[in-house]
């Protein structure tokens, strides 16, 4: 006899799991035993072009001869040479903006020089999060990031929320209050190329922040809820281009939010790709980037789905500005998302960047 569907047992949450986890277990397993092969195949690439570079640049030296070049090249271009392509340096690893270039809460991201260096790279970020029906968000980020060698880094991001939403209870409008701390964010980026131009960052969230906060008795809305209550994953790769002027980032990211957490809420996996460029003027990097993120499907809140296909896909603008000295950088970020069918909230963030011991 078939039990009726209110009454059925719950099937073992792994045996819930979408089809998306194994494709995405396949896709970082696939990316992690590539690495080696696609950081030889960029090295050589970059050297050859480099290589390629540096004859031209000691033909334009001088016209009169082999001997003459050679007495006429800078030092650092014939020891280039010299190496050849398989052992071809920079004088400056990175370029001007790679080593500051890294994600930070509250959706901004750093473009400019940054501070790094230091055995800890420390990164603050309070941002706030306004919604058009008047709920808003504070979020004070912490970030810790070290590297290991020349090539890995590993990081961990813990933020603290203060959200803010006006609940429906039993007919009556209350303004609920909720504090805490979120999910934990853990994330390990492997650079690849000669100038490290490349990176390939996998990242985990951890569910330590509560996703079944309940206030006047009415469960809070998802994006009220301090977590998402279960695992989240994403894979994302990153290319820096530098110029005179300053630098161009671009990017994309595979999410997954996690399967349905206890209380009937999901985050459909999505993918994003993304632009940002920054402008050099001394200590100061103005900067302006786009962010294009596309759902799979649509959001669920207690198993009901709350999102139309027009808002399924959305558009991110973003303007900054950093400022950077030996010892600190700090930067002002303004976003507001928006989808085909409405803009939902805008979001104003300042961060700090440090480098400790």
């Amino acid at each position: 006899m078939t039990s009726p569907p209110g009454n059925r047992p719950r099937t073992s949450i792994w045996i819930q799991l979408p089809r998306l986890v194994v494709l995405l277990s396949l896709l970082v397993v696939t990316a992690v035993l590539m690495l080696p092969v696609l950081d030889d195949f960029v090295a050589r690439s970059e050297s050859e072009e480099l290589a390629q570079e540096t004859e031209n640049l000691l033909d334009r030296v001088s016209s009169k001869g082999p001997a003459s070049r050679e007495a006429s090249a800078p030092d650092w271009l014939l020891k280039v040479r010299e190496s050849g392509p398989g052992l071809a340096s920079w004088t400056s690893v990175g370029g001007c903006g790679v080593s500051g270039a890294t994600a930070t809460g509250g959706g901004f991201k750093w473009v400019g020089r940054g501070v790094t260096g230091g055995l800890v790279d420390v990164q603050m970020m309070a941002s706030r999060n306004t919604y058009l029906d008047g709920s808003n968000s504070l979020s004070f980020s912490t970030r810790l990031a070290t590297n290991l060698g020349y090539k890995w880094s590993v990081a961990a991001t813990m933020p603290f929320l203060y959200n803010v939403e006006t609940v429906d209870a039993f007919g009556v409008d209350h303004e609920a209050h909720l504090p805490g701390f979120g999910d934990l964010s853990l994330e390990a980026t492997r650079k690849l190329g000669i100038t490290n131009a490349y990176s390939l960052t996998l990242a985990f969230t951890a569910p330590l922040g509560a996703h079944d906060a309940v206030r006047k008795g009415v469960i809070l809305p998802q994006r009220q809820q301090l977590g998402s209550g279960v695992m989240g994953l994403s894979l994302t790769t990153e290319y820096t281009m530098d110029f005179d002027w300053g630098l161009m980032i671009f990017g994309g990211t595979l999410g997954y939010g996690g399967w349905e957490n206890s209380v009937g809420d999901f985050r459909a996996p999505s993918a994003s790709g993304y632009m940002h460029l920054g402008y050099l003027l001394g200590p100061l990097v103005p900067s302006a980037g786009v962010t294009f993120t596309g759902r799979f499907m649509s959001d669920r809140e207690r198993n009901v789905e709350v999102m139309t296909p027009p808002e399924m896909f959305t558009i991110s603008p973003t303007l900054g500005l950093e400022w950077s000295s030996d010892y600190i950088a700090v930067m002002i970020s303004a976003s507001s998302p928006f989808s085909f069918q409405r803009m939902d909230s805008w979001t104003v963030g300042l961060g700090v960047q440090t480098s400790w011991f």
